[in-house]
């Protein structure tokens, strides 16, 4: 292993701060490694550029200087990536995605790494070093295939960052087969290295998301598989989207809805289909717009109606738990357990429950959500069903409120 490159007390503050950042890949600083000029660019730090230069740098005219500037950005860059490459030569495969998913730079200096190791491995053969040569191109596929399968990860992962939740289950149905036991351990391991970021606030804030996108997401994975564990399910469901789609008028359809719904035919492998279908068009560059908005209309109206048949107890939880005070909950808690008529209008639901009855539903969600975070499948009675509906309250904050309503429901009422 080559010796650390020590900074000199000429480097500017971010400098400094990169090399704190990037001690995972061996004290390199990712700057400028050697140098003993101040830093030419004191306004972008923090990525490894091509050679180090300023975005808004004019390119200076060709000539002498300029080529051996150039010559000594690219030495430069290549005693970084040796350096980055030694530490991932040192270490286990097994180590390299958490080297990965720990460092900020790599996504920017990952191909400028790949390409040095091909060229290594080149100049070996070059010069008959055969076995030099394919050690470094088993290093070489066997890096890339990693980087390749972790960027897909991380893509993934801001793709359904980018959309709201709502949107989230339509989305698994297409991209089941990324959403592996290697995709949620990547995004622990994005969430251990949120914890390392010096600025705290931040760090919080990304632990959170990334804990909310990884328990929603595993719960409607797991509702995905069951529905799909039932064919006959799924070819009801398929006949039942036919007949949707024959339809004349978007109220005729909404009235389909309400009468699949009645007849208890609107289930979760209905939604799924409806999902598969609404992600499809709405991902295709060739479909109409008139045509997304349709199967949008028919996938969210099907959502609607199908939230509406969840069983009481989860439909007054929702509603508890999108109430900030504590003093107003304590309030709608109480009025819940008042026994009477259950009324269905238009706007408005008069719903009661037990105290037992709402305690289950509260353990059968925090169940969820604990094997969630674990990565363990779920053994529940239905749990398309309860998959579904949790996946909407798994947020950090709404789980920790959650908490306190059971705490509250077995003090006063238990």
């Amino acid at each position: 292993m080559a010796p650390a490159v020590s900074l000199s007390p000429a480097w500017c503050a971010p400098c400094n701060a990169s090399f704190r950042a990037y001690k995972a890949f061996g004290s390199v600083c990712i700057s400028h490694p050697r140098s003993r000029r101040p830093c030419p660019s004191r306004q972008k730090h923090g990525t490894l550029a091509s050679a180090h230069e300023s975005s808004s740098t004019v390119e200076p005219a060709p000539g002498p200087k300029s080529q051996s500037l150039r010559a000594e950005a690219v030495q430069s860059n290549n005693e970084v990536y040796d350096k980055v490459i030694e530490v991932f030569a040192d270490k286990k495969p097994s180590a390299w995605r958490k080297l990965i998913a720990y460092s900020k730079q790599w996504r920017g200096m990952a191909d400028g790494i790949l390409k040095r190791l091909d060229t290594r491995a080149d100049a070996a053969s070059a010069r008959d070093a055969v076995e030099e040569a394919a050690t470094l191109r088993k290093l070489s596929r066997r890096l890339r295939a990693v980087h390749e399968e972790l960027e897909q990860y991380v893509s993934l992962a801001e793709a359904f960052r980018k959309q709201p939740p709502g949107e989230w289950e339509s989305m698994v149905t297409t991209h089941r087969p990324t959403l592996t036991m290697e995709f949620f351990s990547h995004l622990e391991l994005m969430y251990m290295a949120a914890g390392a970021w010096e600025d705290a606030a931040a760090a919080k804030q990304e632990q959170e998301a990334l804990a909310t996108l990884s328990t929603n997401l595993a719960a409607l994975v797991t509702a995905h598989d069951s529905v799909l564990s039932d064919e006959s399910a799924l070819g009801a469901a398929r006949a039942s989207l036919a007949e949707l789609l024959s339809v004349g008028s978007m109220e005729e359809a909404d009235a389909k809805i309400d009468s699949l719904a009645a007849s208890g035919r609107l289930d979760p492998a209905l939604l799924l289909t409806l999902g598969r279908a609404y992600n499809g068009v709405k991902e295709s560059e060739y479909t109409r717009e008139e045509v997304k908005d349709v199967m949008a209309h028919l996938y969210f109206k099907a959502k609607e109606s199908f939230a509406a048949q969840a069983p009481v107890e989860v439909r007054i939880l929702k509603h508890l738990l999108s109430v900030d005070s504590p003093s107003d909950r304590a309030v709608l808690l109480d009025q819940a357990f008042q026994p009477g008529a259950t009324l269905v209008q238009s706007g408005v639901d008069m719903l009661s429950t037990t105290p037992g009855a709402l305690l289950n539903a509260i353990a059968n969600v925090l169940a969820l959500f604990d094997k969630a975070t674990q990565g363990v499948h779920v053994g529940d009675s239905d749990p398309s069903s309860l998959a579904s509906q949790a996946a909407a309250m798994m947020q950090p904050e709404v789980i920790a409120r959650m908490r306190d309503l059971a705490a509250l429901i077995r003090k006063k009422y238990t």
